[in-house]
């Protein structure tokens, strides 16, 4: 392969990279609720482009087709109503429940609203993040209480008095999910234009990317868009998009170089 050839096939690799990171919107009629039957409604907009979960249950699960990892989620989240104060979330690296048991293999983020005690723990307002991988059926040391045990590990949390969500507003969220790093930023509301909640690095899971609620009904996703974004970003060595320019001009001019050498031989 001569030098010209060299130098194109690194460009075109370049503007490749760059196209797949851009933004793409994701389709939720192609996704399935997960765990048991009666623990969530997940309604569809007809677009695909919003789903609402009508149940106020045990956890239940709302996950798209494809595992998601080293990506970019974009999206929002609001609770419609005044009547409750209980857990709206996501999973990540979701394998598990297959269909509608409680056999739990992903990493979970939830929110909740409040303080609350029930069935002997307290559940506290704020943020936390955890790994959850076993058969769980009592759902009140991890899932409400937020105490590791077996099948469910606390990695972070974020709790105080100003962290819970508020009724009827919408929060836009952008979640970093990569094999060695979670990142979770929230706007709106008390967050303004925004605030990073978490930032961890360790050793995460692929799978699939949804929503979760627990003991809360009428949560409202919105808008999400993915964006393959690799553990280094950008790659070693890679410009800037705003350089893509700049190199094809550069590109041209040495090959304009290289023939004109070869015609004064």
């Amino acid at each position: 392969m001569n030098r010209i050839q060299t130098l194109a096939t690194s460009f075109l690799l370049l503007a490749a990279t760059t196209a797949i990171a851009a933004p793409i919107p994701i389709d939720l009629n192609t996704w399935q609720r997960r765990g048991p039957a009666s623990n969530g409604n997940w309604v569809v907009a007809a677009d695909g482009s919003s789903v609402l979960q009508t149940i106020n249950g045990d956890p239940t699960f709302f996950v798209g087709p494809d595992n998601q990892i080293d990506t970019t989620i974009r999206g929002s989240i609001r609770v419609e109503t005044t009547g409750d104060d209980d857990y709206i979330g996501f999973v990540f690296g979701f394998n598990g429940p297959v269909s509608t048991g409680n056999d739990m293999d992903y990493v979970l983020f939830d929110w909740k609203q409040n303080d609350q005690s029930s069935g002997g723990a307290l559940a506290r307002e704020g943020f936390a993040l955890s790994r959850v991988n076993g058969t769980i059926t009592n759902y009140i040391p991890g899932f409400w209480g937020h105490t590791s045990g077996a099948g469910f590990d606390v990695l972070a949390t974020d709790f105080g008095s100003d962290r819970g969500w508020a009724d009827n507003t919408t929060y836009d969220f952008t979640i970093l999910y990569q094999t060695n790093r979670i990142r979770f930023d929230i706007a709106g509301g008390a967050f303004g234009t925004g605030q990073t909640v978490f930032d961890v690095s360790g050793v995460f899971p692929d799978g699939q990317f949804g929503f979760y609620n627990y003991s809360q009904s009428t949560v409202r996703y919105a808008g999400l868009t993915e964006e393959v974004t690799p553990p280094t970003e950008p790659p070693t060595g890679v410009p800037e998009p705003g350089t893509l320019g700049l190199l094809a001009i550069g590109l041209g001019a040495v090959a304009a170089g290289l023939r004109r050498r070869r015609s004064t031989r």
